[in-house]
């Protein structure tokens, strides 16, 4: 009985360190993986104290620097199941984000911008081929789309076109087990990977984050051809460099590396050379209340089932593989205690002379 106990437990015990070795090296990678069926919204708030609106009133766009205005970005992510890469058991999703900046006062859109990014599902990195004979994303999965700066006719919206372009560094979050150290996230405004230094923790919402910061130094955007009268010039049309700066301050939960908090601090001028720089942009936008607290939902809802996967469950079920494996060697090798000596037999004699 004991040694078939023992043996028992010895299985037991060798399942248990087994499961804690596959959770963290099999199972955990075929999970920490971001959804391809994604949907979701983000909302960024703040006040500005000059941003660039064109209006166009049935007379032609007309452009005027707005002051002191409060602003409203609104950004959504979508699945696109159209490209090859969305099949069953990918590494690769590809989502496409399209966002749109209004002016709260008279809902005047000041920006919009819309990108398509493949990238991988574990570590959040836009697939750059780089050369590659069997790339992983096709050429068309990853692009930016332009705007022109006229529409064809009067009244009508300036054509948009898709320039295909990879995308490199972190896209939508960071990686799951976000690490305390920089990582290079890409930026929208210099479409370039830009590094994003650690710089401590900080609690947000009840949260623990790590903080990542992306100082972006003045950097030319673009060439642009703008009303001369927008920056001081008696010709119709000029040509002026678009130029950029901005700090960009990101709130991770380490876990599921999901972007708690956002903050975006920028400012773009415009330069055209033979009159003095207009500012175009200046001011700070950050996630609203609601969007911080649905960051906060999806970390309570991921964060435990990653967790048992990478470290606690590996930690427990090896404690308990372990002690199950000591207690059935114990059982197998410990010999039964040695019987007691049979006590002797007397001998009964019988009386001499008893048998006559």
């Amino acid at each position: 009985m004991r040694r078939a106990f023992g043996l028992i437990l010895l299985a037991l015990g060798v399942f248990a360190a087994a499961g804690a070795v596959l959770l963290p090296t099999y199972v955990y990678p075929k999970l920490a993986k971001v959804p391809l069926d994604q949907d979701s919204t983000s909302v960024l708030e703040g006040t500005v104290s000059k941003v660039l609106a064109v209006t166009d009133k049935g007379a032609g766009p007309v452009a005027e620097i707005r002051e002191n205005r409060k602003l409203t970005a609104t950004g959504r992510v979508q699945a696109n199941f159209a490209r090859p890469e969305m099949h069953q058991d990918t590494d690769y999703a590809v989502w496409l984000l399209a966002v749109q900046v209004k002016d709260d006062a008279d809902d005047t859109v000041v920006n919009a911008s819309k990108r398509q990014v493949c990238f991988d599902r574990r570590t959040s990195e836009g697939y750059d081929p780089k050369g590659a004979t069997d790339p992983a994303c096709t050429r068309e999965s990853s692009y930016i789309t332009r705007l022109k700066d006229k529409a064809d006719k009067d009244g009508q919206k300036p054509p948009e076109t898709n320039d295909y372009k990879a995308q490199p560094g972190l896209n939508f979050k960071f990686p799951f087990g976000t690490e305390q150290k920089d990582y290079q996230v890409y930026d929208d405004n210099t479409e370039k990977a830009v590094t994003a230094r650690y710089t401590g923790t900080e609690t947000v919402s009840g949260i623990e984050t790590y903080k990542f910061v992306q100082d972006i130094p003045d950097t030319r955007i673009e060439t642009k051809s703008v009303p001369g009268s927008l920056v001081g010039s008696t010709e119709p049309t000029v040509d002026a460099d678009l130029y950029y700066r901005g700090v960009t301050t990101i709130w991770v939960e380490p876990v599921t590396g999901i972007e708690v908090k956002q903050q975006q601090q920028q400012h773009q001028e415009l330069r055209p050379g033979a009159t003095a720089p207009v500012v175009v942009f200046d001011g700070t936008l950050a996630y609203n209340g609601n969007t911080v607290a649905r960051m906060v939902d999806q970390v309570d809802e991921n964060r435990g089932r990653l967790q048992f996967l990478s470290s606690t469950g590996p930690l427990w079920l090896g404690i308990g593989g372990g002690v199950l494996v000591v207690v059935a060697i114990f059982l197998l090798i410990r010999r039964r205690p040695a019987e007691p000596p049979a006590p002797p037999q007397r001998r009964h004699r019988v009386p001499v002379g008893a048998d006559r």
